[in-house]
């Protein structure tokens, strides 16, 4: 009885979730339970999902902001070039590296004191050199945010400081993570544990804020973020076995949540998924039967044991996707309108060719008639010659054989 009401109770709790809550729960009854609001975990490669609790819900994202500045600056390619610092870069609240007015250090230098220690202040100087000012800057950002898939996104200042318009999600993040360590400079920047500092008035060795470069296992990066609004942000790269994976938390109540979440939802992604292929020039058969080859590898990630499903489009694209139905991977396989036009240009030619032969078989049979003819016609000149010969052949024994008989007899 006891378990009954037991099981009742736990019941009308799942039912009283939000509908986005109940159905992670109900999806992912292996998974992890974690503190963190949100969270999401995706392949570093492929990008696929492989853990989702509320991904798309807005939400503030502290200083997980300064992944879209440090990458902007790595990507410009003046990483060498000196830059000078603002007094409005000086006045940054927050974490900073305590930058001088009119003081002069490399943007790479700026860029590492940004991701290892945190810096508002480098945030800010990376801003005005790079843009301008903070307001153009972070038009660049959305404009990076844009291209890296991220469309729940906007911010308004280059470290994450509160404000009511800079937000994102943690699918969001995952994307531009993503994007960023593609950059090799920045994966070397963000998993850089201790960094000898050498500023104007501060010189020390700074030691990054991400504790799990310590703590985990294959941690690369990236970064974490506290500000009253958001609680604790979290996101981390991590390499193991083949596979590269990008973790976000958001709202974690506490900075020992937010990492023991994260470790926990590298364990179980580690241990449940792993990469497929379907190689290069592998045929894959379409629905009007005829087979193409694959024009490249198309890798997708998929919880053990399971294989992707293949299914091809009129628009003769592949898709991938897991048994739950969800698109993992595409690529085209063939253009129905270059195939049609190719198939229209292929008739076109056979009939061109049919008529340049119909048209050479006239001819040839005109010549052969022809010849023949001309043969036929000096046939019967040679005849009528050979009869006009004989005739005169015997006209001539005629004539002979009349004098003959009556021979002239003179004086």
């Amino acid at each position: 009885m006891k378990k009954n009401i037991l099981f009742l109770l736990l019941s009308l709790a799942v039912l009283c979730l939000p509908i986005e809550q109940r159905a992670f729960a109900e999806e992912n009854s292996n998974a992890p339970k974690i503190e963190s609001e949100t969270a999401v975990v995706i392949d570093g490669k492929t990008g696929n999902v492989l853990f989702d609790k509320n991904k798309s819900r807005q939400m503030y994202p502290a200083s997980i902001t300064k992944i879209v500045t440090g990458a902007i600056a790595v990507q410009s390619g003046k990483m060498d070039e000196m830059v000078t610092i603002s007094k409005d870069a000086t006045f940054a609240e927050g974490t900073r590296v305590y930058l001088v007015e009119g003081e002069q250090m490399p943007l790479r230098q700026l860029v590492q004191g940004l991701m290892v220690n945190s810096g508002n202040d480098a945030a800010i100087a990376i801003a005005e050199f790079l843009a301008g000012d903070v307001e153009t800057f972070a038009g660049q950002m959305n404009e990076f945010a844009k291209e890296a898939g991220a469309v729940q996104t906007n911010f308004v200042n280059p470290n994450g400081l509160f404000d009511e318009n800079h937000y994102t999600t943690a699918e969001d993040m995952a994307k531009i993570t993503q994007r960023a360590m593609e950059l090799e400079e920045f994966r070397q920047i963000v998993g850089t544990k201790q960094l000898d500092w050498k500023g104007k008035e501060w010189e020390t060795t700074l030691q990054n804020h991400h504790r799990l470069l310590w703590d985990y296992e294959g941690t690369t990066g990236v970064k974490n973020g506290y500000v009253d609004e958001s609680k604790h942000t979290l996101v981390t790269s991590v390499t193991r076995n083949g596979m590269d994976i990008i973790m976000v938390v958001m709202k974690a109540p506490s900075k020992r949540a937010a990492y023991w979440d994260t470790m926990s939802l590298g364990d179980y992604t580690f241990a449940n998924f792993e990469r497929q292929t379907v190689t290069k020039g592998t045929e894959i058969e379409a629905a009007d039967g005829k087979s193409y080859p694959l024009n490249k590898d198309l890798t997708v990630t998929l919880p053990k044991g399971e294989t992707p499903v293949q299914s091809v489009t009129e628009d003769g694209e592949l898709v991938l996707q897991s048994a739950a139905g969800e698109k993992l991977a595409a690529e085209l396989l063939y253009d129905p309108e270059k195939l049609k036009k190719k198939a229209i240009e292929h008739a076109e030619k056979t009939t061109e060719e049919v008529k340049e032969s119909t048209f050479s078989g006239h001819a040839v049979k005109v010549l052969v008639f022809g010849y023949g003819g001309f043969l036929l016609l000096m046939s019967l000149l040679v005849i009528k010659r050979m009869r006009n010969g004989r005739r005169r052949a015997r006209a001539l024994r005629e004539s002979a054989s009349r004098y003959s008989r009556y021979p002239y007899v003179g004086k």
